[in-house]
């Protein structure tokens, strides 16, 4: 245990946290990619300034905390914890800069709730959010099914015997493949793969109801999202029950 942590302990901590948070930053393309489609340019400022913060926060890790030691079981566990914590911190910036909540701290429960996937809210006037904020709901509950520190190890981390200890360390242990970067790519490719199917499914369904093309897929993925991790995040205040259907 890291009873009394050194400097090298917490350049540790540091270096590999700022990974995870440049991950969270990575994320926050796509729904700046949606705002910038449908022309909510207040909302693509929004996720410009949470994906800055989440850079310069990432790159100050990697300048301030470099080394070459590697990761302890101790360490894995700080790692996720404070990840955790610091991408809720960040995260919510989007969702505080939309003017949709009461307070920065009703931003960060959302954030939270998207990431373990509790689904909880408290947003308001959700019925008529920006379709960028609403991505970025559902894919919080989407990726946080997941795990944010697999988003890390699938992307930014390689060539470290440490990175199974920071994924035990968000409270994993399936190794589907030896090593343990290439089963968080195995995971994202077996989530992508269901994505695709089961929003195209939801998409026919939401046609056959009426929608126009563009909100019925749109819908269809964020339904989806919401279901795929049991997060029970939904793009309208009724939840499911606002499309009538059984097929949702």
């Amino acid at each position: 245990m890291i009873i009394r942590p050194r400097a090298a302990d917490l350049k540790v901590v540091g270096l590999y946290t700022g990974k995870v948070i440049v991950g969270v930053g990575l994320l926050m393309l796509i729904p700046l990619v949606v705002s910038v489609i449908f022309a909510e340019w207040n909302p693509a400022i929004d996720f410009l300034i949470g994906i800055a913060a989440c850079f310069v926060f990432g790159m100050l890790m990697e300048v301030f905390c470099q080394t070459t030691r590697d990761l302890t079981w101790a360490h894995g566990l700080v790692v996720a914890g404070f990840s955790w914590f610091t991408a809720m911190i960040l995260g919510a910036i989007p969702h505080w800069l939309s003017g949709h909540f009461a307070s920065y701290l009703d931003a960060m429960f959302d954030l939270m709730s998207g990431y373990t996937t509790t689904g909880l809210y408290l947003l308001q006037d959700l019925d008529h959010i920006s379709h960028g904020l609403n991505m970025w709901r559902h894919l919080l509950t989407y990726a946080g099914g997941q795990g944010i520190v697999v988003i890390a190890l699938t992307f930014l981390f390689a060539g470290t015997a440490g990175a199974y200890k920071v994924y035990v360390g968000e409270g994993k242990d399936e190794r589907l493949l030896p090593n343990v970067i290439q089963t968080a790519r195995a995971i994202w490719l077996v989530s992508l793969s269901y994505l695709v199917v089961g929003s195209l499914a939801l998409w026919v369904v939401g046609m056959s109801l009426g929608q126009a093309p563009v909100r019925g897929f749109l819908h269809a993925v964020w339904i989806f999202m919401g279901a795929w991790s049991t997060g029970g995040f939904a793009p309208q205040s009724y939840n499911t029950m606002y499309y009538h259907s059984v097929g949702y």
